[in-house]
């Protein structure tokens, strides 16, 4: 399941105020742990131990290999936002419209489930969702 939300800046504290807003949002229990690159943006992870319990964990340098979800959500989002996008013209609507659609495509990886399909089987919920 991909969340996404937009930054106001790129600072430490910007960057882990965005994190708690979205955090605070999802069940405890399925928030134990994330993992981020090697960038100065994360430098108060520790806060996400202390306000939620959750591990935090850093990539080696040049790994991406080691956060391959993030790096594949990543990959996917590009299909409706493309680089070249100044993303400062993205509504916020905009933006939960590519994140909605990313996360409402069957997965192969799931057994050709939606990610939303199963989060909802993780939480025991059944769900089914059709096209028309």
């Amino acid at each position: 399941m991909t969340l996404a939300t937009r930054l106001n800046g790129r600072t430490a504290a910007e960057t882990i105020a965005a994190m708690t807003a979205v955090f605070r949002r999802v069940a405890p229990g399925l928030r134990s742990s994330v993992t981020f690159d090697n960038d100065t943006d994360f430098a108060r992870h520790r806060l996400l131990d202390d306000l939620f319990g959750m591990s935090t964990w850093f990539c080696d340098a040049y790994a991406s290999w080691q956060k391959g979800g993030v790096e594949n959500a990543n990959g996917r989002l590009r299909r409706w936002l493309p680089r070249w996008l100044d993303l400062d013209t993205l509504s916020k609507a905009d933006l939960q419209d590519a994140i909605v659609s990313l996360n409402t495509i069957p997965r192969k990886c799931l057994g050709f489930i939606t990610p939303f399909q199963s989060l909802l089987q993780e939480l025991g919920k059944d769900v089914r969702i059709r096209s028309s």
